[in-house]
Parts: structure tokens; sequence; C-alpha cells
């Protein structure tokens, strides 16, 4: 949906639509870049940026084990527990860790940015924000790091087709099978989306986890 809403606003606001990478790996008659170019403008991109096939796939999968994917599982997860060994309730650990995370916290940053986020917060929150934040953004990296290396090293997509070839003996349980899923599943069948809270620890975890995935492709180039 964001990245609808960003096409059509482009109409009206210069600059809003979603980015475009172009990466030419054969150009067979000398227009290969005069096509690439034609269709990220046709689907509405403000900036077109050169990249190469290897860096998309480096970028990609690294993503996808960071903030995309992998790391927010392992972020929920952690707070889930945290929360409950604070004297949450299940449902309110739940509530408090993914359901902040999937439900305000990433629409608020789709619309309206990260700095959203932490505006939106009181006095309390701003604080706990910042403390969380700061905390947590080194040990984010630390592990961003190795993900990012892990994958540009190829021990990445090694270990996954290792893991592919003992499938059979071994096959990949199923993510909705963990304590906390199950009590997701409830909390999500009585969910009111006005009730979501916007937890400062659980935002400044979060945001850490975010710009510890861009500052690592950053500095990778």
């Amino acid at each position: 949906p964001s990245v609808r809403r960003l096409y059509e606003q482009g109409r009206e606001v210069n600059g809003a639509g979603i980015n475009a990478s172009v990466a030419i790996h054969q150009d067979f008659d000398g227009r290969a870049a005069d096509v690439a170019l034609g269709w990220a403008i046709a689907v509405g991109s403000p900036f077109v940026f050169a990249t190469t096939l290897e860096s998309e796939y480096k970028s990609d999968i690294y993503g996808e084990r960071c903030v995309l994917l992998g790391a927010v599982h392992g972020l929920v997860e952690g707070l889930f527990r945290r929360f409950k060994l604070q004297g949450m309730s299940d449902e309110d650990a739940f509530k408090n860790s993914t359901e902040c995370v999937t439900g305000p916290l990433s629409k608020i940053i789709s619309k309206e940015g990260i700095m959203a986020v932490y505006d939106k917060l009181d006095a309390e929150g701003k604080e706990i924000f910042k403390k969380t934040y700061s905390h947590s953004l080194k040990p984010c990296m630390d592990v961003a790091y190795e993900i990012y290396e892990d994958v540009a090293s190829g021990n990445e997509i090694k270990s996954v087709v290792q893991a592919g070839s003992r499938f059979d003996r071994f096959p990949m349980g199923k993510i909705d099978q963990t304590y906390m899923w199950k009590v997701g599943k409830k909390v999500r069948e009585n969910r009111v989306e006005e009730e979501i809270p916007i937890n400062p620890f659980t935002a400044g975890v979060y945001v850490a986890v975010m710009m510890a995935t861009i500052e690592v492709l950053r500095e990778k180039g």
C-alpha cells in the first residue's frame, strides 16, 4: 500500500515515489540503459541509481536477514520474553512487542519517517527511547556486520544449500508453533487497532535495528 500511495502522490508532490535501481548485465543492442530508465520513470521512481547484480544480491539477502525479516523476528521474541519477565500478561507482552512493531511503528515510519516515532512519544517515553536506542545500536551493528559478511563471503547461501540437502531428515519447523505466536493468534483475533500501544522501549530497539541495517549498507558501499 505505501508503494502505491507514494506513486500516486508523485503526481502532486515532487520527489514522491519509490527509488529504483538499475543493473545492466547484458546490452545486446546498446539500448538496455534507455529501456531500464524508461521502465523506472514509468513506474514513478523520482530517483534512479546504477547498481550491479552482485550488489543487489548482497543487499537483498542481507536486508532480509536484518530489519526486513530475521532481525525483527528475533527482536519481537526477545521483547515478548522481557515484558513477561517484567510482569506483563502474555497478551500484553505480545501487544507491546509484536503488535507494536507490525502495527503503529511500521505505519508511522512508512508514512511519516523514522523521526516521527520519537516525536509522537511523551517526555517520559522520549527518555526511554533515547536510552534504549543508545544501548541497542552498537550490539545491533555487531550482528548486522556479521550477517553482511556472511552473505558477502557466500557462507550464508552455502548454509541454506546445506540445510536444503538434509531437509528430508531434519525438516524446518513452522514459526507459528512457538509459544509467542500461539499467544498472538488469540490477540490478533480480538485486535482493536486503536488500542495497540506505542511502547517506547520497543520503539528504541526497533529503530536501532533499522538504523544498524542501514549504516552497515552505507559503510559497505
